[in-house]
């Protein structure tokens, strides 16, 4: 069962985000990579995405995490992507063929 993380009135963010100014859109992209950012630590992993993509609005929204925060960890996020894309082989793994010929007895 998962606790939810809302610190935030639903009422709280749709305000802020009404009353922004024009560079929310950017912010929008901002807050989905903050929110899967979250995604990536232990204490966030239970949590649905949609309460994640609520709270990376409101932290980006109200200014709790500034834009050199958002960058920085997106460039880690993307080391971690490349490190794990470099331990995957490139090879498609073989079928496994079920042999259908009977064992033979180790006596």
């Amino acid at each position: 069962m998962t606790t939810p993380v809302k610190v935030e009135k639903e009422a709280d963010l749709e305000k802020l985000i009404s009353d922004y100014g024009p560079s929310k859109y950017l912010d929008i992209v901002r807050a989905m990579q903050w929110a899967r950012h979250l995604r990536r630590q232990e204490e966030f992993r239970n949590v649905p995405m949609a309460e994640l993509i609520d709270r990376a609005l409101f932290d980006v929204v109200s200014g709790k995490v500034k834009v050199p925060e958002i960058e920085e960890s997106v460039k880690a996020d993307q080391l971690i992507e490349e490190r794990l894309a470099s331990k995957r082989s490139d090879e498609p793994r073989k079928p496994r063929v079920k042999d259908d010929r009977p064992a033979k007895d180790a006596a």
